[in-house]
This record gives structure tokens, sequence and C-alpha cells, in this order.
């Protein structure tokens, strides 16, 4: 089952994650130095919602942003 929402098409993305150390330079440190670039994904916060479409009773997975304008 893909994680796509079926209304609005919405999937996973794909983000970089930093990871940064040190203080920053407003704080009196040397400023933030990074140490790390990861690739992670983010996905869509799917929540199953039943439609009645035709008088037949579908089970959708509709992302939040959808369903509260289904609603």
């Amino acid at each position: 089952m893909a994680k796509v929402c079926e209304v609005c098409g919405k999937g996973p993305i794909v983000v970089n994650s930093v990871i940064r150390r040190g203080k920053a330079r407003r704080e009196g440190g040397v400023g933030r130095k990074t140490t790390g670039i990861t690739k992670r994904v983010q996905k869509p916060n799917l929540q199953p919602l039943t439609v009645v479409r035709s008088g037949v009773a579908v089970r959708l997975r509709v992302c939040t942003q959808c369903r509260k304008s289904l609603i």
C-alpha cells in the first residue's frame, strides 16, 4: 500500500537531516559547524476516512489536511 493521499496525491519527500555542533557566535562561541548530512524521508500523516459514495461506504487513506477539508 503506497503512502500517498488518495485525494490530493501528497506523498513522501526526501530531505536532508543536518547535524551541527558547537556554540553559536551570539552566545560567545566560534560558530556552529556542520558535521554530517544524511538523507531522510518525510512521510505524510495519512489517516483512514470512511466516505459514502453513491450509497457505498468507501474507506480512503487521506492526509490530515484533506481530512479537515472533507469533514
